[in-house]
């Protein structure tokens, strides 16, 4: 996993990067960090984190905007704050945009690994919860990929939205949801035109309604038209 520290004191800062180094070498493969909410804004735009580490009293801006920033970018983001605040103000501020958890300066390391390690159940939860979705998106397209169905239909057969169904699927197979239906329709239409079915039959057969529409869905996929492997 990625981990980005967000920490201006530099004495912190390094000491935070050893702790992860020390304790979850194994669990993280990026650990890096900066010392102002400008730069971590920049670094959170070019790249995709597992877990954040963000004090709140920044040089340069609140941490709390740079959560806000997170929750509405990168919500799959888990950020831990850290602070020297314990007043219930900055506290409903971070759970209010999400934070995963809190840790109130100075803790200890036990603190530290508490805070690390219940991030790291969850995400072992979550793909778990992520690789089941696609099992059952896999297995509802491979059962009605004849019949005229689309996201809307996969998200309410697996009993996810659509934005969550979509972005598991492409993070998993790294393609979307349609594609891999389109991608199993063109495999069965190949089976079917190998048994001696026309095109317009074969149209029919894996979920199309017009076999001019399919053609240029067959020709998508594969370089060449229907009409070429049914000769």
């Amino acid at each position: 996993m990625r981990c980005l520290i967000i920490e201006d004191e530099l004495l912190e800062r390094r000491a935070l990067e050893k702790l992860f180094q020390i304790y979850f070498p194994s669990k993280f493969e990026i650990v890096t960090s900066t010392m102002n909410g400008s730069t971590a804004l920049k670094m959170l735009s070019q790249s995709d984190y597992d877990l954040v580490v963000l004090d709140i009293n920044l040089p340069d801006m609140e941490g709390t905007d740079i959560l806000a920033y997170i929750d509405k970018n990168s919500p799959q983001t888990k950020v831990i704050m850290a602070t020297a605040y314990s007043d219930y103000e900055h506290i409903r501020t971070s759970m209010r945009n999400n934070a995963f958890d809190y840790l109130l300066k100075p803790y200890s390391i036990e603190t530290f690994k508490e805070a690390i390690n219940a991030f790291i159940a969850s995400v072992e939860e979550e793909s778990f919860g992520s690789a089941n979705t696609v099992v059952k998106i896999k297995k509802y397209i491979e059962e009605n990929y004849m019949k005229d169905i689309g996201l809307e239909d996969i998200s309410s057969a697996v009993g996810f939205d659509k934005s969550y169904i979509g972005r598991v699927f492409k993070k998993s197979e790294g393609k979307t949801i349609m594609n891999h239906l389109l991608e199993v329709r063109v495999e069965k239409a190949n089976y079917y035109m190998k048994k001696g079915m026309s095109v317009s039959e074969v149209t029919y057969k894996v979920g199309f309604n017009d076999p001019a529409y399919f053609s240029k869905c067959y020709k998508k996929v594969t370089g060449n038209s229907p009409s070429t492997k049914c000769r």
